[in-house]
């Protein structure tokens, strides 16, 4: 009966952090997203009539080091959630109802 125990729990830690891990790449995509519309919008501004483009770049606050930064407090705040989660089920046992 421990191993079954044993078992259900890593199913459930596994599930857990899979949707983790589903969360920081939706939150990948949304910062891929902005990164690629500030890329867009900075390129429109430098096509526009501005005389002074070093204006345009000074501008420029969502440059590839901010989306890096961006990306590794994602993964950072993901590993956190999951590690947490890990030390709460070392407290827990599962069980389950049988018919």
């Amino acid at each position: 009966m421990s191993e079954e125990k044993t078992e259900l729990k890593d199913i459930i830690s596994f599930q857990v952090h899979r949707n983790i891990v589903n969360l920081y790449k939706k939150y990948f995509e949304i910062t891929e997203d902005l990164l690629r519309e500030h890329k867009l919008y900075k390129d429109r501004i430098k096509k526009s009539s501005l005389d002074d483009i070093r204006v345009i770049d000074d501008l420029d606050y969502f440059t590839e080091d901010r989306f890096t930064q961006t990306r590794k407090k994602i993964l950072d705040a993901g590993n956190d959630a999951a590690r947490e989660i890990d030390k709460a089920l070392e407290f827990v046992t599962v069980t389950l109802k049988e018919k």
